[in-house]
């Protein structure tokens, strides 16, 4: 019964590591993956911006893990005062290397 128990648990703990949320996820492939999509729902009165700049970081193996994703190095990136929307870019090929871009669109 104990082994059952640290089981679930341990498959519950793992599976919250693996999983990604967001506003709108598209679907994933088990041996590649390369999908991009708003981290914003709410764009009824989002104008066009004019400017987009871009954060990454990356990974490889699960092992290794660099890179600065921050909304605030993708404003910087592309010179933008006001934040209006930002998308997400993410890449996986059987976890031997992964990207994850931020980009962030604004004036």
């Amino acid at each position: 019964m104990k082994k059952l128990v640290c089981c679930i648990f341990a498959s519950a703990f793992l599976f919250g590591c693996t999983n990604m949320s967001a506003p709108v996820m598209p679907p994933s492939g088990l041996i590649y993956q390369n999908i991009s999509a708003p981290l914003d729902v709410d764009m009824e009165e989002t104008k066009a911006p004019s400017k987009s700049g871009r954060a990454s970081s990356y990974s490889i193996l699960w092992l290794f893990a660099w890179g600065d994703c921050s909304i605030a190095t993708a404003a910087k990136d592309g010179d933008i005062k006001i934040i209006e929307t930002a998308d997400y870019e993410y890449t996986n090929f059987l976890g031997i290397y992964q990207s994850f871009t931020l980009v962030a669109h604004g004036e």
